[in-house]
């Protein structure tokens, strides 16, 4: 292999980029998001010819069956260290890919550290280690946090249980008044604590578990997981509402994203902004007792409901949110009525027609950048694009 021999000229001023400095100024600076990770439904793509199908019981129309990214990596992490061990920043940790200490040629240079074994926190070495030398670390951590015996917000009436504990805890930063919270990723129990019965028929939509078991409120307790939320770092955000006819019921607009590296995101997912909420109008037909609304998150609704006849609805004496439906619970509009909806919802964005861009300068791995669009009501051909 061919080699330059002036290394005045290549190694004198030199400054070499640190990934690190990217990372503090998304953890500083952004604001709260998940991100969905998109599996195409293989019923849909199968057996409809490539398009969603509202009848699926897969993914329920929407194309896409969404999954919480588990397994980050971290990449040459300078880890603090103490004679064998090494403590790592993020943890728990899950798996260890490499160690190495780092010293001048003349030291002794680059040696690789022979891993004995590590636990939720720490890395332990077969060696001692020099504290002061510098260490490259790469291993991967959970993403999910696990919580045991929650008590559950219950609404016996309705069928629904609420897991508070997936609020996000801003501490000094914020109050966090808009209530941003992370999705449930795993049940692993719900009972009830007086009879021990568990709750196994249910569906969970973010927070909110569904079911049509009897609950009884003040009873019911749950242990999971939940997908830790990330941040963002945003710009240029464009959401427009075009007034030509073709494109009147599609909202549009792009946004400049950028990501930890360690979040593996890819074309088809979603991006919602967790503690921002806008406000829009809604007109739908009324086909059942749960309206399916176009946003992807659902922060509240609007006290009143009218119908085309001009009849009102009120907020929880005729209807209540569930997920991201408006759940008839009182009086209700006739069927293929059309009703007008206000509500709050949380911002999503797609990664559409531009695949992320890695930066990979000095073969360090810095952090990922998406042009994403605005994304809402879902289209069917827009769907079929994405996947076929």
């Amino acid at each position: 292999m061919g080699q330059n021999t002036n290394t005045g000229e290549s190694l004198s001023l030199t400054v070499f980029g640190n990934p690190n400095n990217f990372r503090k100024l998304i953890k500083n600076h952004g604001q709260l998001c998940k991100v969905k990770q998109a599996l195409a439904c293989p019923n849909c793509m199968g057996n409809n010819h490539g398009s969603p199908d509202i009848h699926c019981d897969l993914c329920n129309g929407d194309g896409y069956i969404y999954t919480n990214q588990r397994r980050f990596m971290v990449v040459d992490e300078n880890s603090p260290s103490e004679g064998k061990k090494i403590f790592p920043f993020y943890n728990p940790i899950l798996s260890v890919v490499k160690v190495q200490n780092v010293t001048s040629e003349i030291q002794g240079g680059i040696t690789d550290l022979e891993v004995d074994s590590f636990n939720d926190t720490e890395i332990i070495l077969k060696e001692n280690v020099v504290k002061y030398e510098l260490k490259r670390v790469t291993y991967t951590f959970d993403g999910w946090t696990k919580v045991e015996n929650e008590k559950l917000e219950v609404d016996s009436s309705n069928g629904l249980m609420y897991a508070n504990g997936t609020i996000y805890n801003a501490m000094y930063q914020s109050s966090n008044p808009l209530i941003a919270f992370s999705d449930i990723a795993q049940v692993l129990k719900i009972w009830n604590i007086d009879t021990g019965v568990e709750i196994t028929d249910y569906t969970i939509e973010g927070k909110t578990i569904i079911t049509k078991q009897p609950i009884v409120s003040d009873k019911m307790y749950m242990n999971y997981y939940y997908a830790d939320l990330t941040q963002v770092i945003t710009a240029d955000i464009n959401t427009r509402k075009p007034n030509e006819t073709f494109t009147h019921d599609l909202t549009s607009g792009e946004c400049k994203m950028a990501f930890y590296p360690f979040i593996d995101i890819s074309r088809g997912d979603l991006i919602i902004l967790s503690a921002t909420v806008l406000w829009k109008n809604e007109v739908l037909n009324h086909t059942k007792d749960l309206d399916k609304l176009f946003e992807m998150e659902i922060q509240e609704l609007n006290l009143v409901i009218l119908d085309n006849l001009g009849k009102q609805y009120s907020l929880d004496t005729d209807y209540i949110l569930q997920g991201r439906h408006i759940k008839w619970i009182g009086n209700k509009p006739k069927i293929g009525s059309s009703i007008s909806v206000r509500y709050g919802y949380k911002p999503s964005f797609i990664v559409f027609e531009d695949n992320p861009i890695p930066l990979n300068l000095e073969n360090k791995i810095y952090p990922k950048t998406v042009l994403a669009k605005s994304w809402s009501k879902i289209s069917k051909d827009d769907i079929a694009q994405l996947i076929n």
